[in-house]
């Protein structure tokens, strides 16, 4: 689907539905009453431009906005953090920083994105309406944001990096927009604010939690320059570091049929409708029935263990991306989590394999977590149904779900946890 941004100056020109989408999400009052206009190249008649941003590389494919506040700016939102990111990435971002920062860049790529008040609004207003002006009050100085423009998804949020006119990085802010992102948004300051001294590894500081105009915003400090990659997926951390995220809030024992954790699970899976659905509430059946009394250790994961999601600035681990964790899940499900993520989303390998990669890791792994041979099957299966029911949630509220993983791959493996002895 394509469309066009605003009623702007060139309506005719199409931009791509994601960059449609974004605009909705960050600029557009949840009142549908705009005084912000977004729209490309020049600013309606009765506006002044308050923002502008190349739009990298055009808007029909766009995917990524860089701010023109200044050079510095423009550099910083594609050189920074480039350490993170591939090798090749990495290249074409050095070369583009590059091309921003002689002022070369944006000769090449003409068209932008413009973000316009009405010429009689106060500056003083300008906070009450638009994101960055609101954002460069709680951090204490002007702001310039770089920032992702991602296919339309109802379980996706616009992140935002921050920087200060001479391109130092100034945070980063996520935004939550609808129900689902705003309750992601909400859980990550909460589990940030609650592991962040309690485990061995450096965590970015939340700097700021509070609503606007109907989103809900966190803000995290920036993480340092010289962040790398975890090197190798195939070699997991120490796995007393997930340990020690399952010890940050408190570890209880408990029968798993009388756990919050089991209770939870199993509303959340018969409060959906579908074939796969109904096929996790029929193995969750047999397994409390064979496994309800299996006394299980809970105590709070991280909810998305993954290379991705951490790096190292020296001997300094950092983590972030804290938005699904939880604080009652079977101790051990973030070391199958790698293990499952790593051969699903990293490698695009088929359920199949991801599974017998979280297998492979319950009988090799869980016993450094204190899980009794006898009953690292069980734990399996569980993660498993974790996922399975993350799945069904996010499809069921749009997207977002991994299509290796759904739908009808899951149910052959469901039918086998119905014959769990």
């Amino acid at each position: 689907m394509r469309t066009t941004l605003d009623d702007g100056p060139h309506p005719a020109v199409e931009s791509s539905e994601a960059l449609h989408t974004l605009v909705t999400q960050l600029w557009q009052p949840a009142d549908g009453t705009p005084t912000i206009r977004a729209t490309l190249d020049r600013a309606p008649a009765g506006h002044r431009v308050v923002e502008r941003y190349a739009i990298v590389p055009d808007p029909a494919r766009a995917r990524f906005l860089v701010p023109l506040t200044t050079r510095a700016s423009a550099a910083a939102s594609v050189g920074r953090y480039n350490g993170l990111r591939p090798l090749r990435t990495r290249a074409a971002r050095t070369l583009l920083g590059l091309g921003f920062r002689s002022g070369l860049a944006p000769l090449l790529m003409r068209r932008t994105l413009v973000i316009s008040a009405p010429g009689d609004l106060p500056d003083a207003s300008l906070a009450d309406h638009l994101l960055t002006a609101h954002l460069s009050g709680i951090l204490g100085g002007p702001l310039a944001a770089g920032i992702s423009v991602r296919e339309p998804d109802p379980n996706l949020k616009p992140i935002l990096q921050l920087f200060r006119p001479d391109g130092q990085p100034a945070g980063f802010a996520k935004i939550g927009w609808n129900e689902a992102t705003r309750r992601l948004v909400t859980r990550e300051a909460r589990a940030t604010a609650a592991v962040r001294h309690a485990v061995p590894a450096r965590l970015p500081e939340l700097v700021h939690h509070g609503s606007w105009r109907g989103r809900e915003v966190v803000v995290t400090a920036p993480l340092p320059p010289g962040v790398r990659r975890h090197p190798d997926p195939d070699r997991p951390l120490d796995p007393r570091i997930p340990l020690s995220i399952a010890e940050s809030t408190g570890i209880s024992t408990m029968p798993l049929a009388e756990s919050g954790y089991w209770r939870r699970l199993a509303a959340e899976a018969g409060g959906m409708a579908g074939e796969t659905p109904a096929a996790i509430v029929a193995a969750m059946r047999r397994i409390e029935a064979v496994h309800g009394r299996t006394r299980v250790r809970f105590g709070r994961w991280h909810g998305d263990w993954t290379p991705w999601n951490l790096g190292w600035d020296g001997q300094d681990l950092w983590i972030w991306d804290w938005e699904h964790s939880t604080a009652e899940v079977p101790v051990g499900f973030d070391l199958l989590h790698w293990r499952f993520q790593v051969a699903v989303a990293m490698r695009d390998l088929p359920l199949d394999d991801g599974v017998e990669a979280v297998r492979a890791a319950a009988r090799a792994e869980l016993g450094e977590a204190g899980v009794p041979a006898g009953d690292r099957g069980l734990l399996a299966a569980l993660y498993l149904l974790e996922m399975f029911v993350r799945t069904c949630r996010l499809e069921q509220g749009g997207r977002g779900w991994h299509s290796r993983v759904f739908p009808e791959a899951m149910l052959p493996i469901l039918r086998e946890m119905e014959t769990m002895g």
